[in-house]
């Protein structure tokens, strides 16, 4: 018994002296820090934005009729020319018949009415007829000819027509499904869509910028060295923060606001040859603004505001330190800071609300971080 009490007195010795080894060294905790470079910063929005394709057209009838078939499949790529929908052709065809035949009876009229106006001509050098004889059938003649003329106008729209009846694809692109089935009537006065086709190898990307945003910027630049941002190149990131492979390029900024959304609209280009991206779905659009090498942003979870002023937290010889920091305005999601960070300096951007002042930290770089430090600005 007294031996089984020393042994447990020996254990609870050991814990304790091993629980006291413990709490003299701490271990560090692993945060997540942003470093403040020295590089340029590329300051950006981050604005909603919707995919547009770079040409549409919509396919529709320019001939009554009844739909006989279609003659494609929904869903591919078709070319220019391509025939798409039948229509019933029977009537354009008779009527191309009935404009030939009066086409050939005009011809006829025509030729008849040459040669007795060339007889007429000799019967005038004889006297055998009289002046207004002659100016009879010389209108008749010139009437003739006009006939003749609008037969063939008539032959043509006629011909049109029939060609009308066979509806082709009027760019080449990707068409969607039909919008009517066979055995419906369509309509030219209606112009009745039958299909629509979109080109995607490329799209636009529309997006609005406010300018009550951009007059902040500018407030904000006015006494630093940023300056308006010359790269035209924005990139383009899917709504869950995927990134999408290729850069687009800025195409125009309009230069007046729209009175319906208070907005600038802007439109970008991006090659699209995986059509991934398609007409109607909003994107994200990460746009340069400026570039600036002494403005410096960090998130706003990174900053804390107390009655004594703002702080942010920094590792400093591997432990947290408070560090009070002058805040410029709010930018989207970060704030400028105008002074209290330098270069190197690695702000702790993950959740440490538990963590008091030199608790030992081990600095983590955050994943979105890059070398090129850039702040996002969402509208």
């Amino acid at each position: 018994m007294k031996k089984t009490l020393l042994i447990s007195t020996l254990l609870f010795t050991a814990s304790a002296s091993s629980f006291a080894a413990q709490q003299g060294q701490q271990q560090a905790v692993p945060v997540q820090v942003a470093e403040v470079t020295s590089d340029t910063t590329t300051i950006t929005q981050n604005l909603p934005g919707r995919v547009l394709a770079v040409r549409t057209a919509e396919v529709r009838a320019r001939v009554d009729g009844i739909l006989e078939k279609r003659i494609f499949t929904e869903g591919e790529d078709v070319k220019q020319g391509q025939p798409l929908f039948q229509i019933d052709d029977r009537v354009m065809k008779a009527n191309v018949a009935a404009a030939k035949a009066n086409l050939s009876t005009a011809r006829a009229q025509q030729k008849l009415n040459k040669q007795t106006l060339k007889r007429y001509e000799e019967l005038l050098e004889q006297g055998a007829v009289s002046q207004q004889e002659y100016d009879t059938y010389l209108a008749q003649s010139q009437q003739a000819d006009a006939t003749v003329e609008q037969a063939k106008a008539e032959l043509a729209k006629a011909q049109i027509s029939l060609d009308y009846a066979t509806v082709t694809a009027p760019i080449s692109g990707r068409i969607g499904r039909a919008l009517v089935t066979e055995g419906a009537l369509v309509s030219a006065a209606n112009a009745t869509h039958l299909a629509t086709i979109e080109q995607l190898d490329e799209v636009y990307i529309d997006f609005t910028r406010s300018p009550t945003e951009l007059n902040k910027m500018r407030e904000l630049f006015t006494n630093s060295d940023a300056t308006d941002s010359g790269s035209q190149q924005v990139d383009i990131l899917f709504n869950d923060g995927t990134p999408y492979e290729h850069p687009a390029r800025l195409e125009f900024s309009s230069l007046s606001v729209d009175p319906d959304t208070g907005s600038v609209m802007l439109r970008a280009v991006v090659k699209n040859p995986d059509h991934k991206l398609l007409p109607g779905m909003f994107v994200r659009v990460k746009a340069p603004v400026a570039d600036s090498q002494t403005l410096i942003q960090v998130p706003q979870k990174a900053v804390q505001v107390t009655a004594q002023g703002a702080m942010v937290k920094v590792v400093k010889d591997g432990k947290l330190a408070m560090q009070p920091v002058e805040l410029g305005p709010m930018m989207g999601t970060s704030w400028v800071i105008k002074s209290g960070l330098n270069a190197g300096d690695q702000v702790i951007v993950s959740s440490t609300q538990f963590l008091q002042p030199g608790t030992p930290v081990k600095a983590m770089t955050a994943p979105s971080q890059n070398a090129k430090q850039e702040s996002s600005q969402a509208q």
